[in-house]
């Protein structure tokens, strides 16, 4: 019966092994995997283009609305066979939207400024349902773009570091588990012969 343990145990080791290291390299894969969302980070004073996704190209013909919003403030509104309603927020802020057929619905802002930043939703009404494209528009001096960049290295440099230290932990803390595992059936395998 302390054989089939022993095999057991061992295959128990090898098994939470697997897993633990599977795990951590899904995790790592995780962490480095690009966020969702679309959050967008410009410098004061260069030009921003929001697209409004394919969807609209692929459902133009049953289009029956779309609207550009900031925030919970609606700024263009679009209906097929109508001309374009520009909102004064929109006027007021020197956006545009565009018609032009490569960057159909897209929403531009010319020369961004630090009152742009905003959450920006580009809102299509079809006869299937309503479709929504959510944007983050975060705008910065040029002194915190560069800081942001610094930030940004030294999250790069500093997350892997303890991707792989955490790696290194679980696997030596496993090691030591299966170790003394071992060495408890071996000890219990000992006092059996002695008996």
């Amino acid at each position: 019966m302390q054989i089939l343990n022993t095999g057991g145990m061992e295959d128990f080791c090898k098994y939470l092994g697997i897993n633990r290291t599977f795990s951590l390299i899904c995790c790592m894969f995780w962490i480095f995997s690009p966020a969702e969302g679309n959050t967008i980070s410009q410098v004061v004073g260069t030009k921003v283009t929001l697209p409004c996704s394919q969807t609209v190209k692929q459902s133009n013909s049953s289009l029956v609305q779309l609207s550009w919003k900031m925030d919970k403030c609606i700024l263009f509104t679009y209906k097929p066979k109508t001309p374009l309603h520009n909102y004064s927020i929109a006027l007021n802020l020197s956006l545009s939207m565009s018609m032009s057929e490569s960057q159909m619905f897209a929403l531009v802002i010319e020369r961004v400024q630090k009152s742009h930043t905003a959450n920006y939703t580009c809102e299509i009404n079809t006869y299937n349902g309503i479709e929504n494209q959510r944007w983050e528009l975060i705008i910065t001096e040029l002194e915190e773009a560069g800081n942001m960049d610094k930030l940004v290295i030294a999250v790069a440099a500093v997350v892997p570091c303890v991707c792989c230290l955490t790696f290194a932990l679980a696997f030596i803390i496993l090691q030591r588990v299966c170790k003394r595992a071992e060495d408890k059936e071996e000890e219990e395998d000992i006092y059996e012969n002695c008996l």
